[in-house]
Parts: C-alpha cells; structure tokens; sequence
C-alpha cells in the first residue's frame, strides 16, 4: 500500500470510529487511539474491493496470459511453434482453473492492492509456484498426453513474467481508466465525510460533485466538494451538477421534512442510496455505527440463516472440509503434541469455554499455546508479543496450527468451518454492551475461519471488535456455499502467509 492510501485510509478509519470510541473508552489517550488506528490500516485487508467489472477484466486478461505462456513455453521448449490448445487441451483446462484458483488464495484479485510493489512479485511467485505444484500432481495422477516437467518449468517462469507485466499494465491505465458514476452526498457530517474519504479513492466507482445539507451555516465553507445547497433543493442541484444520485449519509434522527424532500426528488428520478449499502458493496463490510434497527429488519439478505437445506449443505460440507483438513495433517499433530510437551510443562490440548449459536455455552479445544495457568489472574485478549506465549506456541499461532483441534468441534456440531468465531463469555457480555447489535453473530454456529479472519487482524479491543462484527455482519446478510467456499479458499493463503496470528 502506497503512503497516500495510507493516509486516505488512517483519515476513514478515524471518522468512523470516532463515535463509538466516545461512548465506551472517553479517558484513552490520544497517542493510544492513533496506535489502535495504525494497528487498524496495517492489517492485511484493504477497505477497498474495487469495481466487479474491473475485477472480471482483470481474469480475463490473466486467461489469455496462461494461454499465451503455453504457446511461448512450447516454442522455448520445442524450437517450433506448437499449438497448445490442439495439442495440450487437458494441460489448458487444468492450468486454466488451477492458476485462477491459486491466485485468489494469495489475494490477487482483491483490486485495492498495490499492483506495482514488490509483495505482489513475491505473492505470484508464491501462487504461481503452488499452482504449478498442483497442475504437475493432476497431470501425473490423471496422466493424459505427454507434458514433461522441463516444459512445465519453463511455463511457470514465464507466466511469472507475463502476469506481472500485464498486472503492471492493468494499474497504469486500464484501473485509471474506469468511468465513475457523478453523485451527490446528503449530509455534510462526520458520517458524510467519512463517505467521501472513502469514495474519493481511485478504486472507488463514485464521484462525488458535493454535499447537500440542511445546516446554513455549512453552505459555502471551504470543504472539498462545497456543500452546494439544502436538501429541498435537490433536483435543482442535481440538474446543475449533471448528476442522478445520491447518496443518504445521514444514518440517525432523520426528520420528517428531510424524508419528504429526499422523497419528492426520488419521485423525479433521482436514484437515493443508503449510506450503509454502499459501504458493504465496496468494502465488504456493513459499518455498524451507521445502521438503525429498521436497516437490519428491512434490508435485503439475512434470508438464508435458517434455511434447512443451507444448514444441511454446509453440514455436509463441514464434515468432508474437516475430514480432509484432518486426514492432511494427522502426522503432523503428533509432532506437535511431542514438541508442546518437550516446550514447557501443562497439559497438550488447551479448552475454554465458548459462547456459539443462540448464546448456548460449550468447550473449544485448542493445541496450547501459553504457558500453563496464564490466566490465572483473568480472562484478557492475547497482546502483540504477550509475554505468556511459549516457544512454541509462537509459531503454533503464526501458523494458525494451535487451532487444528477444533475440527473435533465441527464433528460434533458445536462448530461449522465457516462463520464468526466464537468468543468467550466473559468478552460477550461486556462487548454486548458496548458494540450496537453484537448479539445478531450467534444467529448462525461460529467458525473456524470467517470473513472477519481474512480481512481484518487478530482482535484485543472492543474498537477490533466493532470492526471485526462489520466483517460478520456482512456474512450474515450474503451467506451462501458459494461465499463459504471463498472463503476457504483465501483462509489457505492467510495461514500460509502467517497473517493476522500473534
């Protein structure tokens, strides 16, 4: 990330947060705060997705780089051309969906990184190197034609090459070059200023051509855009400023005037949009703070959270994802037990109590990762370096193996693999006082791996659980085997990078 997007982001995450960091933690220090917001803006996921459309062009263009890599790998290879698709057709169709797949592990189809940074080199080196791995082992298992490993490894190389290339090109003028859609923001407030922030980026599909608010005293102060006029005379500044929607960021104790006006110019032909759901569109999350009962009880979504044959199909996937992950690597945890035991003494496998699905209690099973009887001052959230994590615990936790005996969760239907995780009591019922509409997370069984966990950090503050819950909120409102899946996928990438574990 470059350092202007990190300001634009640090600038976002402030104007959000602020409201609710006045209602629970008055007294913090301003010097704490700015260190809970770099924690925030440093952890691995962007707030910006990008543009669907963008996103398909870019995998489209990555399809015809594979190709293309086939032909020159060949020509290297064999000194003439070859046709690859005539003669390789099962080696396309295998690598055309293998690479793909192993490029979204690592995140590169998430449109807000930084296509011309180094971590981006290392990360398709990383997905194409475990792409060929995989392609080598189908093509040996399931042996069709011939395609020997030299060319395989000339493949590979330039795929490297041609990817990066045609990534670097994407960014400097195909992502530039994406119209954007001219609208109006309604409320020149802390809310509405954050949505421009956000709105303002270049991953942003909006324009925003200024602010409509019905303070007086705001009409023609220096913001940027100017708020233009009241909201009585929308369509007259609508019509001025060439524009055809707008969007509320007015989330609370909306008057009854207010309505009526926004409604007269919805009634012209003005497209009025909420605040709540352009955010979830473009950031993946629902922002918490700026949502209202009628929001949850009338938006779209949430329709597939007691749906038998959802909780049925993603039982079954339960059992054959955990009875994979299991079978992979059972050698593996008797190692680690051995190494626990050999580390520091107490017992292998460390249980808390839980709270999951309508608030029922029940024991999680952990590989133990901090010295025996760590807490035996308190329950408290595990810091950055805490001083209570053994050896090995260490990289148990970067590698997120200390979590591996939950799959004994999942068989017995505590848990399912994909969901919000679950939290312990004694946190539930201090963050259900103070985090707005917590409780809506035990509507579905929690987690192993979530939304939340591959694009928000580790938590140990109630700021981290007001972001964490947007994370959820949002696989609540779009639940479906298809959203579990991805997420399956990326958590692979996310524990093979060691990120978000401390």
């Amino acid at each position: 990330m470059n350092k202007a997007n990190d300001n634009t982001v640090e600038q976002v995450t402030n104007l959000i947060v602020s409201e609710s960091e006045s209602s629970y933690d008055e007294d913090r220090s301003e010097s704490a705060r700015k260190s809970d917001t770099k924690k925030r803006i440093s952890n691995r996921g962007e707030i910006f997705f990008g543009h669907p459309k963008q996103r398909w062009f870019l995998i489209f263009g990555d399809i015809f780089v594979l190709t293309l890599a086939h032909c020159l790998a060949s020509l290297i290879r064999f000194g003439e051309p070859v046709d690859p698709v005539f003669f390789y057709t099962w080696v396309i169709f295998v690598t055309l969906f293998v690479y793909p797949t192993a490029l979204y592990i690592f995140d590169l189809y998430n449109l807000s990184r930084l296509f011309r940074s180094v971590e981006t080199l290392l990360r398709s080196a990383f997905a194409i190197c475990a792409g060929g791995i995989v392609s080598i082992f189908i093509f040996y298992l399931v042996p069709y034609g011939w395609y020997g490993r030299g060319i395989m490894a000339i493949h590979m190389v330039i795929t490297w090459i041609l990817l990066n290339g045609w990534r670097l090109t994407y960014s400097v003028f195909f992502q530039p070059a994406m119209a954007k859609i001219p609208v109006l923001v309604l409320g020149a407030g802390q809310s509405g200023r954050a949505l421009h922030e956000l709105l303002k980026s270049r991953f942003s599909p909006y324009d925003v051509k200024g602010f409509v608010d019905d303070n007086p005293e705001k009409i023609g102060l220096s913001f940027s855009p100017r708020v233009l006029g009241t909201c009585d005379q929308l369509e007259e500044i609508a019509q001025e400023v060439g524009v055809d929607r707008a969007i509320m960021a007015i989330p609370r104790n909306r008057p009854l005037s207010l309505i009526r006006n926004i409604l007269h110019a919805r009634l012209k032909g003005i497209e009025i949009e909420d605040m709540p759901n352009v955010v979830e569109r473009l950031t993946g999350r629902i922002p918490v703070q700026n949502i209202a009962d009628q929001w949850l009880l009338f938006s779209d979504g949430f329709y597939l959270l007691h749906k038998e044959y959802i909780r049925k199909i993603k039982r079954l996937m339960d059992m054959a994802v955990a009875a994979i992950v299991l079978a992979v690597t059972s050698p593996l945890l008797g190692l680690v037990a051995i190494a626990i035991r050999l580390d520091s003494p107490g017992p292998v496998l460390y249980t808390q109590e839980r709270i999951g699905k309508g608030n029922q209690t029940f024991t999680i099973y952990k590989f133990r990762s901090m010295q025996h009887n760590a807490e035996k001052d308190g329950a408290r959230w595990a810091s950055y370096k805490d001083p209570r994590v053994t050896r090995v615990g260490k990289w148990l936790r970067l590698t997120h193996i200390d979590e591996l005996p939950q799959i004994w969760n999942i068989f017995k239907g505590d848990m399912s693999f994909v969901g919000p995780r679950p939290e312990r009591s004694e946190f539930v019922t201090m963050l259900e006082e103070k985090v707005p509409y917590y409780f809506v997370r035990h509507s579905v069984q929690p987690g192993l791996t979530g939304w939340a966990q591959i694009n928000y950090q580790y938590g140990d503050s109630v700021d981290d659980a007001i972001h964490k819950l947007e994370f959820d909120l949002y696989y609540l409102k779009n639940m479906s085997i298809l959203l579990d899946l991805k997420i399956i996928l990326r958590t692979i990438g996310v524990v093979l990078l060691r990120e978000g574990a401390r």
